[in-house]
């Protein structure tokens, strides 16, 4: 089944596509009356998102509408991810780190300039999109918020709260650095901590003034060992957003 982001007519039942939606829905995959879609609605900004199943009865490329038959909730994770990322300067890898980002359930993509951050610019729009397209494939309703900054400094005072766990990847050596473990999360979760963010350097990584201001500004923050290789920066997005998702689900 293919996955869209309309308008929901709720008084009516129905479902309205429109502009890119609609033409992707008749021109592209050439979808007729009577066939069954899914629905996200592009209005819904709460935790609990529902997701539509509806049977097309108008098929035009500047507007498709469909009666919804079935709706099924979506419910977000209870503890939120931020990725603070410093961007890749490749845009395949940057893209691949969205795409995944959706797929793994990230709430917030926090892009910070840093000291060796090589990449001047973001195509926001183009980002954006490719959420999208990741939240048709996997079948999540929730898009990650993108915020940028363009110093470590405003990150840091804009981020800083009591109510959050702060996990700090970096390559220098520290006898700090500690493993994510279930017993380690649920000592979290005990705590009532809501939020969890992620810093993940640039290529180069964090410079130690960089480390050092992090420590030393936020609350609950932890240095983290991921794996004993060196990763690049969207291999250790993805794997400590997987990490997390998958013990904090168990």
């Amino acid at each position: 089944m293919h996955y869209f982001f309309a308008h929901i007519d709720f008084e009516n039942q129905e479902v309205i596509l429109e502009k890119e939606e609609a033409h992707h829905c008749a021109t592209v995959l050439r979808l007729k009356q009577g066939d069954l879609i899914g629905v996200f609605d592009l209005n819904d900004t709460s935790e609990k998102r529902s997701i539509f199943q509806a049977e097309l009865i108008r098929v035009h490329k500047k507007q498709c509408i469909g009666k919804i038959k079935t709706t099924t909730l979506f419910q977000s994770p209870s503890i939120s991810i931020h990725l603070v990322i410093s961007p890749p300067k490749n845009n395949e890898r940057l893209e691949w780190l969205a795409e995944k980002s959706v797929e793994l359930q990230a709430s917030v993509l926090l892009f910070v300039k840093s000291e060796r951050c090589i990449r001047k610019n973001l195509n926001i729009d183009r980002i954006k999109n490719i959420l999208a397209s990741a939240a048709k494939q996997s079948i999540n309703p929730i898009l990650p918020e993108i915020i940028q900054f363009n110093s470590l400094n405003t990150l840091l005072n804009s981020i800083n709260t009591k109510d959050a766990l702060y996990l700090l990847l970096h390559c220098e050596p520290s006898g700090r650095k500690i493993f994510i473990t279930p017993s380690f999360l649920q000592q979290i979760k005990e705590k009532g901590i809501q939020h969890i963010y992620a810093f993940i350097g640039p290529e180069g990584d964090w410079t130690k003034e960089e480390i050092n201001l992090i420590l030393s500004t936020l609350p609950n923050v932890f240095e983290i060992d991921l794996l004993p290789t060196r990763l690049r920066t969207e291999t250790a997005a993805i794997c400590i957003l997987s990490s997390l998702r998958i013990i904090l689900r168990g």
